[in-house]
């Protein structure tokens, strides 16, 4: 096989490797948001009690209720305990639709969960008294962020191994095509016999070998060579 279609084959092969790669790794992380609980991920739960904020990030507590929890007649309310400054906290509710039954994002919340608002304000190390007439489950708003970030991270890898993928398919079909049109040269090979002759000839056609005999000049020296010979050094 020719050296280029051995080193197409390769770089195809490699590519492809990699691309299928990418898109496995894409694909697992892109399904990791099937993952989140809202039970398993929360940070506090109950109706009414204090909360000591631990995540050191900007983002807020996302509050979750039961389905069965209607919009318009949950509410919370948020105060301070003791905090190191005296920043401000609050709670954001959802705008109500569907007749005041449902908050305004829930296509998108858990099977069986509604997102009802978030806690802003928040200030790691600070405690907050939380109080609700109905259960409520708070979960680290940076949590799910990181979530649809790997999403579409997931997302972004499978698409670049698809291509990938296909380039090292199209990088190893031409190495196939090479493989089969190319051939290997074969270098030529010669040796002298013990009566003079410079026998030429390639490998694979020993068969068929061209013989020269070398004629000695008039001084015995050998100089004088055949036409077949001197084109023979000529060429290599």
């Amino acid at each position: 096989m020719h050296v280029a279609a051995k080193l197409t084959l390769g770089v195809g092969v490699g590519m492809l490797a990699i691309g299928v790669l990418l898109v496995g790794l894409g694909a697992r992380t892109a399904g990791s948001v099937e993952d989140f609980s809202v039970e398993e991920d929360e940070v506090w739960n109950g109706s009414s009690g204090q909360y000591v904020h631990r995540d050191p990030s900007e983002w807020g507590l996302l509050i979750f209720v039961r389905e069965d929890v209607r919009c318009d007649e949950f509410d919370l309310n948020v105060s301070v305990v003791s905090s190191d400054t005296d920043g401000k906290v609050w709670y954001e509710h959802d705008w109500c639709t569907d007749g005041g039954k449902l908050p305004s994002g829930y296509a998108d919340d858990p099977e069986g969960w509604l997102h009802m608002g978030t806690v802003r304000g928040l200030e790691i190390g600070a405690t907050y008294e939380f109080t609700s007439r109905d259960e409520f489950f708070a979960v680290e708003e940076s949590q799910v962020v990181e979530l649809i970030e790997g999403v579409f991270a997931g997302i972004l890898g499978a698409m670049s191994g698809g291509s990938c993928a296909c380039c090292g398919l199209l990088i190893l079909l031409l190495g196939v095509i090479l493989a089969f049109t190319m051939k290997e040269e074969a270098p030529t090979s010669y040796k002298v016999d013990a009566d003079g002759k410079i026998i030429l000839g390639n490998l694979g056609t020993a068969d068929n070998p061209e013989t020269t005999r070398i004629t000695d000049g008039p001084d015995g020296s050998g100089g004088e060579l055949s036409g077949d010979t001197d084109a023979w050094y000529k060429q290599n």
